[in-house]
């Protein structure tokens, strides 16, 4: 009995062994590690690229491919959390299972975090005027400059692409901004820096977003420098489970379009006017001399120099990308590498830019602490990039005036010196000016800043950001004796400049009886810049060979200056929300700045707004088809203090006096300081909505805005017993208002998936107080007199003459008005404003044309069908003129003295050969008058141009062992502009988009080229 219940003890005993070796087996086996595999998808099924799948809690991570797909090394007890933005995060236990598929929801509307002054905020949350853009989209396009990605992309705000010089050319403005005294352009803040340079040097690969900061709710807390706007740039900055590297690359071909460019005149033609000249002077004006032989037989000209042909070319483009992302459990870095080389479309013209960028951020003590850098040089060469090509007189006009019946080249092969025939300007070869002028200009600079984020008590933190913005310049220029008239000259110059700022926020989160949430923020701030320029030019070198100064004889000029500026700020801001649907905002900045008067060192910049989610009522529950809708409004002040670092104070000036009857230099105050000079100001109203529908598949924002910007600083004019004619002084005033509307579809969502951004901006703008006499002229001319700024009218209307034509015959000009003894039959005829029976300067000059468009707008349209995708960019506007004065000042001289446009062959000879009724005639001393602003130079500025057109393929990369993503695409920049405008760009003015300088009118700027590129992006394993 006791022998059987031993064995079966024994039995028992082993059973339980074996029982614990199997259940040890089979925790151990859990425990190993393995290949998960899976894929992500969206709640309408399709698959999800880029969703960060993470380990919990480990620093293991991986993304998913274009398909959705992803593998990843993970236990049976593992967490995997599945992260990306725009969806709900999702965490799922690994167990058993070899493959584990998810299906993300769409986030709640407004629940994304979006950049704001000085931090983030849920979009629900905001109640200023904002607008944030994803740089990622944006990539396809072969361009050196991010503004060109921005193009049509945010109502409101204007980015115009005036001049299409290699790396330059871009002019931004935000809800009409203008200012008389001060700059127009917005502050531009990256990583939190303040930037107080350009910014052609920024990489558009480093950019991961842009947050638009338009009404003064938003921008209140950059004070006296937020007038413009603000735009704040995000770089890129790894994410956990994120390590990757990547390669993006394009190469491209520009080309100007030809259906644009003006038909002049070619050899044949040109003698063939001077030849009609010459017998109508014979006919009409007694001319008794004989014909220039030049232009005696026309027949024996053919084409002639083709002076466009020779002086443009297919250039290339190319860029090149590399990215490096390390993500570690407390740590990430990022390093970009970037090279982009653009050869111009005018010959010997080119650009050459290197950059870096390195991101690292650290987090430390159980999540409290936070510390990094942000360090970004960069290098750029500008080769001839810097001539003087746009305008009146720059090099682009002289292809247009050049003779063709004069060679570009001597029997010897060297450069024919002058490019005029008889009786015209005397001009220099502009292909020897292109390709002997040497100009190097060098752009080194340094952006960097460092951070510590410590949070003291949950819910407090210390923020501090301490940052750098360094430059220096040099230029090396030489014209030979070659291309001047003059002996050879050089330059050299130099600029060094750097500003430092840095800030320190305290903030402080809390939530009070689970429904009311506060957040405080107070800070301080200082940032100081300095500058250091010089200059040295030199003549007497003893031949074209050698470029340097050192061979000059004679050192003809020197100067060397300094200048700087420092700005010290306390800024406060309160957040208030009750249930996340009753919003209530306060900020105030107080600016002190070393540029304005001592009585007026100090501004204060307040604002305050509210908002109203008005979804989250229960009354809403009705409205299924409503997903978000809110409704938003702020008022504001905001300065602008960017009027020069010595304004407000009194200047010395060098002066000569008598003493004992010698001249004897001295030094005495030459401008008249203001102490009392203030700010310019910017009070801004702002109302809007923002409203989603159809399960977010449709969302609109819509914004009103009402802004006065006053304090205006204008030359005023005092009595001349002060010693001094005037004293700058805040006394104009603008008036800004408009409607901007913003909508996004989802409007197919099938294996064929279709989106629409589109975006329009209707603006107004009006001048409400001026110095006396109320009106300000570009000049005292009529021949380049564009506009006037005037008190009751709009910014920059045109202003001249009202053209009518030509004088038909006699009887014609015998009951029409005249301008004096210049008016005859067959001149230009034009209106008799105030009916005094006389033509004159005066009397006879209206406003003529209003360049402010009746609205602009942005279309993006972007498809995807399966591995392939398209995406349309388009931008345009309507309404609005342009003044083309580069016609009609200057291409149609009936005089001779410069090339013609080949109609102005059809001109008026006679009242029974009157031509087209448009050129007139050629009459010795008339025709200056069509040389003077009439509104024959005005044109229709509407146009619709395709920003870029891209089209890519995604590959399928399942089992390959080096690369993770492959996408190819083919773009095409600038790919069509329809558009009613004669000129080469409806884009184009020559003060950029400063409308108190004249927006809209063209003087000639350098071509913008239409540009074919196929591009490579790749990410590796």
């Amino acid at each position: 009995m006791q022998k059987k219940l031993y064995y079966a003890i024994l039995r028992k005993k082993h059973f339980y062994l074996l029982l614990f070796a199997l259940l040890f087996s089979s925790l151990a086996f859990g425990q190993q590690a393995g290949k998960i595999r899976g894929k992500v998808i969206d709640d309408r099924d399709e698959p999800l690229p880029g969703v960060a799948v993470l380990v919990k809690g480990t620093q293991n991570g991986v993304s998913t491919n274009a398909n959705g797909e992803y593998v990843i090394n993970a236990e049976a007890s593992s967490v995997l959390v599945f992260k990306i933005l725009g969806f709900e995060t999702e965490e799922v236990t690994v167990g058993n299972r070899q493959e584990v598929n998810v299906k993300l929801k769409m986030a709640a509307k407004g629940l994304e975090e979006v950049t704001v002054s000085y931090g983030k905020q849920r979009s629900r949350e905001v109640t200023g005027s904002i607008a944030q853009i994803s740089a990622a989209p944006l990539q396809d396009m072969p361009v050196g400059q991010f503004a060109q990605q921005l193009q049509g992309k945010v109502a409101g705000v204007d980015i115009s692409q005036t001049s299409g010089q290699p790396g330059r050319g871009m002019a931004f403005r935000i809800r009409g901004a203008a200012s008389f005294a001060t700059d127009y352009q917005p502050l531009f803040v990256i990583d939190g820096l303040p930037i107080t340079g350009s910014i052609n040097n920024i990489n558009p690969d480093e950019i991961e977003s842009y947050t638009v900061l338009k009404d003064a709710s938003s921008t209140a807390l950059y004070g006296s420098r937020a007038a413009n706007g603000v735009i704040l740039i995000t770089t890129k900055h790894a994410k956990a489970g994120d390590s990757k590297i990547q390669f993006n690359s394009n190469f491209g071909l520009q080309k100007i379009p030809m259906n644009k460019v003006p038909k002049m005149m070619n050899a044949n033609q040109f003698a063939t006017f001077m030849n009609e000249r010459y017998q109508d002077q014979v006919k009409y004006e007694g001319n008794t001399a004989p014909i220039d032989t030049t232009y005696a037989d026309p027949a024996k000209y053919g084409a002639g120099t083709d002076w466009f042909h020779a002086l443009t070319r297919v250039a290339p483009i190319q860029n090149y990308d590399l990215t490096i992302m390390t993500a570690r459990e407390k740590s990430t870095s990022t390093v970009i590498a970037g090279y982009q080389a653009q050869d111009g479309v005018l010959i010997n013209t080119g650009t050459k830019i290197f950059t870096l960028r390195v991101n690292q951020d650290l987090t430390l003590s159980n999540n409290k602490l936070k510390i990094g850098f942000n360090l970004a040089p960069s290098y750029r060469l500008d080769h001839n990039n810097r001539l003087a090509t746009d305008g009146v007189g720059g090099l682009y006009e002289r292809i247009f005036e050049a003779s063709p019946l004069r060679p570009i080249y001597n029997a010897d092969g060297t450069y024919y010196k002058n490019a005029y025939s008889n009786g015209m300007v005397s001009y220099i070869n502009p292909v020897a000016q292109f390709m002997l002028n040497k100009d190097d200009y060098i752009t080194t600079r340094i952006l960097g800043n460092a951070y510590l984020n410590y949070e003291f008590l949950p819910g407090l933190s210390l923020k501090t950001n301490v940052g750098a913005d360094k430059g220096a310049e040099t230029r090396n220029q030489f014209t030979p004796a070659a291309i001047i008239t003059t002996p050879a000259t050089g330059l050299a110059s130099s600029v060094d400049n750097y500003s430092w700022t840095a800030e320190a926020t305290l903030q402080y989160s809390k939530t009070i009886a689970n429904d009311h949430n506060i957040e405080i923020l107070a800070g301080y701030s200082a940032q100081k810049f300095n500058q250091v320029s010089n200059s040295v030019s030199g003549t007497g070198f003893p031949n074209d060979n050698i470029p340097y100064l050192s061979a000059a004889s004679s050192i003809s000029a020197g100067t060397s200056n300094t200048t700087e500026y420092s700005l010290l700020s306390e800024i406060g801001r309160i957040n208030y929300n009750y249930k996340g649907k009753y919003l209530l905002q306060g900020a105030v900045r107080r600016d002190g700045s070393s540029r304005f008067g001592a009585d007026r060192k100090y501004g204060y910049f307040p604002s305050v707004s509210a908002g109203w989610v008005v979804s989250d009522e229960n009354f809403m529950e009705r409205f299924k088809v409503i997903n978000f809708f809110k409704v938003r409004s702020s008022y504001g002040i905001t300065g602008n203090n960017n009027i020069g670092n010595y304004t407000a104070i009194s200047v010395l000036g060098n002066y000569n006096y008598v003493l004992n009857g010698v001249s004897v230099p001295g030094q005495t105050i030459g401008t008249l300081g203001n102490p009392e000079l203030a700010w310019e100001r910017n009070k801004q109203f702002d109302a809007g909505l923002d409203i989603s529908i159809l399960n977010n598949r449709i969302s609109l924002s819509y914004d009103y805005y009402y802004k006065i910007s006053d304090g205006l600083i204008q030359s005023r004019p005092i009595p001349r017993a002060s010693g001094f004619s005037s004293i700058n002084y805040n006394i104009g005033k603008l008036a800004f208002w408009g409607n901007e509307i913003s909508v996004n579809t989802v409007n197919l969502t099938g294996a064929l998936k279709w989106s629409t951004g589109f975006n329009i901006a209707f603006e107004r703008n009006l001048i409400k107080s001026l110095v006396s006499p109320g009106f300000i002229r570009r000049n005292n001319t009529v021949t380049s007199d564009y506009y006037r700024n005037q008190v009751g009218h709009h910014l920059g209307e045109f202003y001249g003459f009202v053209f009518e034509g030509l004088y038909k015959d006699a009887n014609d000009l015998a009951n029409s008005a005249k301008y004096g003894s210049l008016s005859d039959v067959g001149t230009i005829k034009m209106k008799d404003i105030n009916g005094d029976g006389v033509i004159d300067d005066v009397n006879d000059r209206t406003f003529i044309g209003d360049p402010t468009p009746d609205f602009t707008f942005g279309l993006t349209n972007t498809f995807s069908y399966k591995n392939f995708d398209l995406n349309i960019s388009m931008a345009g506007a309507v309404g609005g003129k342009l003044l083309n004065a580069a016609k009609w000042a200057y291409q149609t001289n009936m005089d001779g003295s410069r090339m013609l446009l080949a109609a102005a062959l059809d001109h008026w000879r006679s009242p029974e050969d009157p031509g087209s009724g448009i050129y007139p005639r050629t009459k010795t001393g008339t025709t200056a008058l069509g040389r003077s602003v009439n509104s024959q130079w005005v044109e229709s500025g509407s146009y619709l141009t395709a920003k870029n057109i891209s089209f890519g393929y995604n590959f399928k990369l399942k089992n390959n062992l080096l690369l993770k993503n492959l996408r190819v695409y083919a773009s095409v920049q600038q790919a069509f502009i329809i558009t009613g405008y004669t000129g080469m760009n409806p884009e184009i003015s020559f003060s950029g988009l400063d409308a108190t300088q004249g927006i809209g009118v063209d003087e000639n700027g350098y071509p913008v080229p239409r540009t074919f590129s196929l591009g490579i992006q790749t990410t590796f394993k």
